[in-house]
């Protein structure tokens, strides 16, 4: 008998082409779901975190008399300033101190734990009211909070910095208030919101022109009005209608109910 012949069929390109095309379409909607998943958690993660950020705020006001401030050195400009001593004031590295002053009236300071104005002398130890490392920071372990050097801030799940925005202390031994009029200092009484401001960027954040930079502010806030004033307008939501498009965006993560 002859032997059969064994006919070896192999993969038509074709075939192999459809293979690949079917794993790519597969891949796609896996890597999908899984960024959808991992930007849902990460959404609860943040609302999470401002309701611990926003308590710690409630308590800080409770025990020194108003909410986390900017220094005088902040302006509504300077995000960075804002986002520094928000963390600084809420883990105890500064503290808002109201001495009374001999002409009446008393002069809001934002000050450092550590100094000699406060009470308690040499051995005053820091009053946190949010733990280091409860909200991820920026904090760099081998300089800790002791390291002034360092320019500390509140991170949210994306690796972006939560902004905040208040009302901005005029400065050592300079009255919070008019002592005749007992007006606000215009500085402390340009915020007209009767809360702080406290937000993510989201998830859908424009990236940095430069790599490693912070978002825009425009990622955060709504117009340029509204860090000065604490205004909140009833068009936060964003509008895709606007030219040139609108920075009011429909994703941020915020401690306010949008009207």
């Amino acid at each position: 008998m002859s032997p059969r012949s064994v006919i070896r069929r192999g993969f038509t390109l074709i075939e192999i082409l459809l293979v690949i095309a079917v794993i790519g379409i597969l891949s796609t909607l896996m890597f999908s779901l899984f960024k959808a998943a991992k930007n849902g958690n990460n959404k609860a993660k943040a609302r999470g975190e401002i309701q611990g950020l926003s308590m710690a705020c409630e308590v800080y006001r409770k025990t020194y008399g108003d909410y986390p401030c900017g220094s005088n050195k902040a302006s509504s400009a300077n995000g960075i300033q804002f986002r520094k001593d928000f963390f600084d004031q809420l883990v105890g590295r500064k503290r808002i101190y109201s001495p009374n002053l001999s002409s009446g009236g008393n002069a809001l300071q934002l000050l450092n734990y550590t100094d000699t104005k406060l009470p308690g002398g040499s051995n005053r130890k820091m009053k946190p009211f949010l733990s280091d490392g409860v909200v991820t920071s920026n904090d760099d372990k081998s300089l800790g909070l002791d390291d002034w050097t360092k320019a500390y801030e509140f991170r949210d799940p994306w690796g972006n910095a939560y902004d905040y925005r208040y009302r901005v202390s005029p400065g050592d031994a300079t009255p919070l208030q008019d002592l005749t009029t007992g007006a606000y200092n215009s500085t402390y009484g340009a915020w007209k919101y009767p809360g702080f401001l406290l937000v993510s960027c989201g998830a859908n954040y424009i990236e940095p022109a430069v790599e490693g930079n912070a978002p825009d502010d425009k990622e955060y806030w709504d117009g340029t009005d509204m860090p000065k004033s604490g205004a909140i307008t009833t068009t936060y939501f964003n509008d895709d209608t606007n030219s040139p498009p609108s920075f009011q965006r429909a994703d941020n993560i915020v401690n306010w109910a949008n009207n």
